[in-house]
């Protein structure tokens, strides 16, 4: 497979802005072996050993770097191990096999994800040449680099590498002598990394998500005492209205009292008349008797206009008790969010108790004067009434006595 990264300014880099793997970031190469450019006294004498390895930064675009110590590596080209390197984020290991001057073997490449918390691989076949102490490997699969090969020199135990920068200078890295064994210890320690990361980020979101769902709830908190505070203020207009409302209604019922007081006079004079005719002209009583017949359902006219508006006032009066149960209710629900969250004042105040015991004390006081005053104009206009129905009554009786 081909690579999608590079060796580039002190790090492995995307190829194309359209890979699929994100870059892995700008921080400096740090190398598990030590790197020198300088001779380091150790000779091509095949001994064997094992490193134990530290971190160096190497800076992309210079030809020098710190050395750290390692113990001695084989030095002989044909018995080298693998080689190991590890900037940060990052492990590479190369594994070849001389044959003559000739060199085969693969490249493997770890690094972490943009985010930190995965491992990505990467890994293909190289070949290459070894003259000396000099080496020209090619990158088959473009792994670790996009020019195709690279060269180095054998320096003491390690193996170093000069990588083409952009700017066209070459940066040296150094891999010290390893196992596949310790290639997996320090992929062990790059997931180990990845793990840590991916438990802060969990973390993270965690924290997040907690402070997420606070507010949340703050603000519902909040919100419930904006509610009730509105639901109360409108109760509190609205038993104005009502009040207001079944004062008018008052007017009206009061109204219709006058009329069926006005029709019983009208009766009245109407007896007066048919009276009157009775001495001096019989032959008028029966008619003057129709007359007051006829007023009277006049008056009973009006008591039914009467009992239409009384209908209109219940409405009134029901939507009274209403709004009155519900300031008792919201004022209960306001009293029960502030406590929830007492240091909350919403942009339009809070409803204070004075005004809410001076709305119900106005709302019940308007139902209880409109409700008297129903019960008595009720009793006055069924007098009104009767009153008439007896003025009937005499009044057929003269017509029957007149022999009409």
């Amino acid at each position: 497979m081909t690579s999608l990264y590079h060796w580039d300014s002190g790090q492995w880099m995307p190829r194309s802005p359209d890979v699929r793997w994100r870059r892995i970031g700008t921080l400096t190469l740090a190398v598990v072996a030590a790197l020198t450019l300088a001779a380091c006294g150790a000779t091509h004498s095949g001994q064997k050993s094992t490193s134990t390895t530290s971190t160096a930064t190497v800076p992309p675009t210079t030809a020098t770097a710190a050395a750290t110590t390692t113990t001695q590596a084989p030095t002989d080209a044909t018995a080298l191990p693998g080689y190991l390197a590890t900037p940060t984020n990052q492990v590479v290991f190369i594994e070849f096999t001389p044959s003559g001057d000739e060199i085969s073997g693969t490249v493997q490449f770890a690094y972490l994800s943009s985010d930190g918390t995965q491992i990505e691989t990467s890994n293909g076949p190289i070949e290459g040449k070894i003259s000396g102490s000099s080496v020209t490997i090619t990158d088959e699969n473009d792994v670790v680099t996009s020019s195709g090969s690279v060269s180095g020199t054998f320096q003491g135990s390690n193996l170093v590498l000069a990588f083409p920068q952009q700017n066209g200078q070459l940066a040296p890295v150094s891999f010290s002598p390893a196992s596949v064994a310790d290639y997996n210890n320090a992929l062990s320690t790059l997931q180990n990394e990845a793990n840590q990361a991916a438990a802060a980020q969990q973390a993270a979101t965690a924290a997040q998500q907690a402070a997420a769902a606070a507010a949340a709830a703050q603000a519902q908190k909040q919100q419930a005492i904006a509610n009730a505070a509105q639901d109360v203020s409108s109760d509190e207009s609205s038993i104005s209205s009502d009040s207001s409302t079944l004062a008018q209604d008052e007017q009206t019922l009061a109204s219709d009292v006058s009329a069926v007081q006005g029709d019983l006079r009208t009766v009245k004079g109407d007896l007066a008349q048919t009276e009157s005719d009775a001495k001096s002209d019989p032959t008028s009583v029966c008619d003057d008797a129709g007359g007051v017949q006829d007023d009277q359902g006049g008056l009973v006219d009006d008591q039914g206009g009467y009992q239409d508006d009384l209908s209109s006032g219940e409405t009134d009066t029901s939507s009274a008790q209403q709004d009155i149960a519900s300031l008792r209710s919201d004022w209960a629900s306001l009293a029960s969010a502030e406590s929830a969250d007492p240091t909350y004042v919403p942009s339009g105040g809070l409803p204070i108790s004075s005004g809410e015991a001076s709305a119900l004390s106005a709302g019940t006081s308007a139902l209880s004067k409109y409700q008297q005053t129903v019960t008595a104009d009720t009793r006055t206009i069924a007098g009104y009434l009767s009153q008439a129905n007896t003025y009937v009554a005499q009044a057929n009786r003269l017509c029957s006595s007149s022999g009409g």
